[in-house]
C-alpha cells in the first residue's frame, strides 16, 4: 500500500514542479527621428599678444632685417576648408611713415592647417593671400613671421611709433 500512495505522490509533484509561470510578453515601439542641423560656422580669435612690436634702439638694428615671430597668433574654427587673407587697414601713422610694403607677412607651412602658405606677403590695404586650402578644423592655431627685410626704409623717418592695423579674414570655400 505504501507503494500505491508513492506512485502517485510522485507523479503530482512531477505535475506541481515541472509547471511553470510564464508571464505573457507584450511590447510596443516607436520610431524617434534624429535631426543634425549643420550651418556654416567659421571664427578667428586673436592669441593672448596679438600686438607686434619692432623695436629699432641701435645702430646695428638699422642694418639687418627683423623678423618677430607670433607663434599661435590666431586660431580658426570652421567646418569647412578656407582660404586666409591678410590686409592692412592703411598707411603706417604718423603720417610719413614707411610704406605698407616694407613688412612682410608668411605663415610657415608648418602651421598651415593642411592648406598652401604664400610666403612673404607684403602688407598692403588690398587683401593678399596668405594661406590657400586650409582644411576644416576645429581649432587651427597659425604661427605667423612678420618680417622688414631691408630696414633702409625706415631711414629717415622722426623718432615715434609707427602703426598700422592688420586684419586677418578666413573665408570658407
Amino acid at each position: 500500500m505504501k507503494k500505491n500512495l508513492f506512485i502517485p505522490l510522485i507523479a503530482f509533484a512531477a505535475i506541481c514542479f515541472g509547471h511553470q509561470a510564464k508571464a505573457q510578453v507584450t511590447a510596443t515601439s516607436q520610431p524617434v527621428t534624429v535631426n543634425i542641423n549643420l550651418t556654416d560656422a567659421i571664427s578667428i580669435t586673436l592669441g593672448a599678444t596679438p600686438t607686434v612690436n619692432f623695436t629699432y634702439t641701435t645702430a646695428a638694428d638699422y642694418t639687418a632685417s627683423k623678423t618677430v615671430e607670433k607663434a599661435s597668433h590666431f586660431t580658426v574654427v570652421s567646418n569647412k576648408p578656407y582660404n586666409l587673407t591678410v590686409a592692412a587697414a592703411g598707411a603706417f601713422t604718423p603720417a610719413g611713415g614707411p610704406a605698407l610694403n616694407i613688412v612682410t607677412v608668411t605663415v610657415p607651412a608648418a602651421s598651415a592647417n593642411g592648406g598652401t602658405p604664400v610666403a612673404n606677403v607684403p602688407l598692403s590695404t588690398t587683401a593678399a593671400s596668405l594661406v590657400t586650402g586650409s582644411t576644416a578644423s576645429t581649432g587651427a592655431s597659425y604661427t605667423v613671421d612678420y618680417t622688414i627685410a631691408n630696414p633702409a626704409s625706415l631711414l629717415n623717418l622722426g623718432a615715434s611709433a609707427y602703426s598700422t592695423t592688420v586684419t586677418y579674414t578666413a573665408t570658407q570655400l
